[in-house]
Protein backbone atom coordinates (compact mmCIF):
# COMPACT_ATOMS: atom_id res chain seq x y z
CA UNK A 1 0.00 0.00 0.00
CA UNK A 2 1.03 3.56 -0.95
CA UNK A 3 -0.24 6.95 0.46
CA UNK A 4 0.47 10.39 1.39
CA UNK A 5 -0.87 11.52 4.74
CA UNK A 6 -1.56 15.79 5.03
CA UNK A 7 -1.32 16.93 8.85
CA UNK A 8 -3.28 19.69 10.54
CA UNK A 9 -0.62 19.81 13.18
CA UNK A 10 2.79 20.19 13.92
CA UNK A 11 4.92 17.51 13.54
CA UNK A 12 8.65 16.29 14.24
CA UNK A 13 10.30 14.08 11.71
CA UNK A 14 9.92 11.37 13.99
CA UNK A 15 6.95 11.93 15.13
CA UNK A 16 5.46 12.01 11.35
CA UNK A 17 7.81 8.91 10.18
CA UNK A 18 5.61 7.23 13.25
CA UNK A 19 2.20 8.76 12.21
CA UNK A 20 2.62 7.67 8.71
CA UNK A 21 3.80 3.58 10.32
CA UNK A 22 0.64 3.78 12.43
CA UNK A 23 -1.45 4.72 9.65
CA UNK A 24 -0.70 2.22 7.50
CA UNK A 25 -0.51 -0.79 9.99
CA UNK A 26 -3.96 0.59 10.59
CA UNK A 27 -5.17 0.42 6.42
CA UNK A 28 -3.38 -3.16 6.51
CA UNK A 29 -5.68 -4.40 8.88
CA UNK A 30 -8.79 -2.53 7.69
CA UNK A 31 -7.79 -4.28 4.53
CA UNK A 32 -8.33 -7.51 5.94
CA UNK A 33 -4.78 -8.70 5.74
CA UNK A 34 -4.08 -11.27 8.19
CA UNK A 35 0.01 -11.41 7.46
CA UNK A 36 1.98 -8.11 7.24
CA UNK A 37 5.25 -7.32 5.82
CA UNK A 38 6.30 -3.38 6.20
CA UNK A 39 8.74 -1.67 4.93
CA UNK A 40 10.44 1.56 6.36
CA UNK A 41 13.04 3.76 5.30
CA UNK A 42 13.14 4.88 9.19
CA UNK A 43 16.25 3.50 11.26
CA UNK A 44 14.68 5.35 14.35
CA UNK A 45 11.25 3.17 13.20
CA UNK A 46 12.78 0.08 12.54
CA UNK A 47 15.27 -0.36 15.91
CA UNK A 48 12.90 1.05 18.12
CA UNK A 49 9.66 -1.23 16.63
CA UNK A 50 12.99 -4.36 16.58
CA UNK A 51 13.66 -3.19 20.32
CA UNK A 52 17.36 -2.87 19.51
CA UNK A 53 16.91 1.25 20.51
CA UNK A 54 14.75 2.34 23.50
CA UNK A 55 12.74 5.04 23.07
CA UNK A 56 14.38 8.74 24.73
CA UNK A 57 10.91 10.74 24.86
CA UNK A 58 7.76 9.77 25.71
CA UNK A 59 5.77 10.54 22.81
CA UNK A 60 7.69 7.66 20.76
CA UNK A 61 7.24 5.30 23.88
CA UNK A 62 3.05 5.75 23.28
CA UNK A 63 3.65 5.55 19.52
CA UNK A 64 5.46 2.09 20.13
CA UNK A 65 3.36 0.75 22.68
CA UNK A 66 0.72 1.74 20.14
CA UNK A 67 2.47 -0.24 17.10
CA UNK A 68 2.85 -3.34 20.21
CA UNK A 69 -1.43 -3.65 20.28
CA UNK A 70 -1.33 -2.93 16.41
CA UNK A 71 0.93 -5.96 15.55
CA UNK A 72 -1.03 -8.91 17.91
CA UNK A 73 -4.08 -7.89 15.28
CA UNK A 74 -1.93 -9.97 12.39
CA UNK A 75 -0.73 -13.79 12.46
CA UNK A 76 2.73 -12.37 11.34
CA UNK A 77 4.36 -8.97 10.95
CA UNK A 78 7.55 -8.73 9.57
CA UNK A 79 9.85 -4.99 9.47
CA UNK A 80 11.92 -4.35 7.22
CA UNK A 81 14.38 -1.38 6.80
CA UNK A 82 15.26 -0.26 3.12
CA UNK A 83 16.90 2.66 1.94
CA UNK A 84 14.62 5.49 0.90
CA UNK A 85 16.21 5.66 -2.57
CA UNK A 86 14.29 1.96 -3.23
CA UNK A 87 10.73 3.22 -2.28
CA UNK A 88 10.23 3.90 -5.62
CA UNK A 89 7.71 6.59 -5.25
CA UNK A 90 8.43 7.88 -1.74
CA UNK A 91 9.25 11.85 -3.05
CA UNK A 92 6.43 12.11 -5.22
CA UNK A 93 4.18 10.62 -2.32
CA UNK A 94 5.61 12.80 0.17
CA UNK A 95 5.13 15.77 -2.02
CA UNK A 96 1.94 15.14 -2.81
CA UNK A 97 -0.17 16.12 0.39
CA UNK A 98 2.09 19.24 0.23
CA UNK A 99 1.02 20.30 -3.44
CA UNK A 100 -2.42 19.73 -2.39
CA UNK A 101 -2.75 22.65 0.88
CA UNK A 102 -5.70 24.64 -1.22
CA UNK A 103 -7.68 21.42 -1.39
CA UNK A 104 -10.61 20.87 1.06
CA UNK A 105 -10.48 16.79 0.12
CA UNK A 106 -9.22 14.95 3.17
CA UNK A 107 -8.75 11.65 1.06
CA UNK A 108 -7.82 11.26 -2.28
CA UNK A 109 -6.93 8.29 -3.99
CA UNK A 110 -4.30 7.98 -6.94
CA UNK A 111 -5.00 5.18 -9.27
CA UNK A 112 -2.25 4.35 -11.69
CA UNK A 113 -3.94 2.97 -15.07
CA UNK A 114 -0.70 0.61 -17.32
CA UNK A 115 -3.21 0.32 -20.23
CA UNK A 116 -6.47 1.92 -21.45
CA UNK A 117 -9.56 -0.29 -19.70
CA UNK A 118 -11.53 0.38 -22.67
CA UNK A 119 -9.33 -1.00 -25.81
CA UNK A 120 -8.82 1.19 -28.89
CA UNK A 121 -9.06 -0.47 -31.85
CA UNK A 122 -10.66 1.81 -33.68
CA UNK A 123 -10.43 1.52 -37.72
CA UNK A 124 -11.08 3.82 -40.18
CA UNK A 125 -14.22 3.19 -42.38
CA UNK A 126 -13.91 5.18 -45.77
CA UNK A 127 -17.79 4.77 -47.66
CA UNK A 128 -16.72 7.06 -50.76
CA UNK A 129 -13.94 8.56 -52.17
CA UNK A 130 -15.33 11.63 -51.50
CA UNK A 131 -16.97 13.14 -48.07
CA UNK A 132 -18.03 16.50 -46.00
CA UNK A 133 -14.16 17.03 -45.84
CA UNK A 134 -13.44 17.04 -49.52
CA UNK A 135 -12.79 20.70 -50.47
CA UNK A 136 -15.66 21.93 -52.71
CA UNK A 137 -14.30 22.57 -56.40
CA UNK A 138 -16.22 25.17 -58.55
Amino acid sequence: MEFSIKFDFKASNNKAEYEAFVLGMSMAQDAGALHLLACSDSQLIVKQVSGEYKPKEESMAQYLHHIEELKTKFKSFQLQQIPREEIVNADSLSKLASALDDCNTRRITVQYLPQPRVPHNIQAISLSDSDWRTPIRR
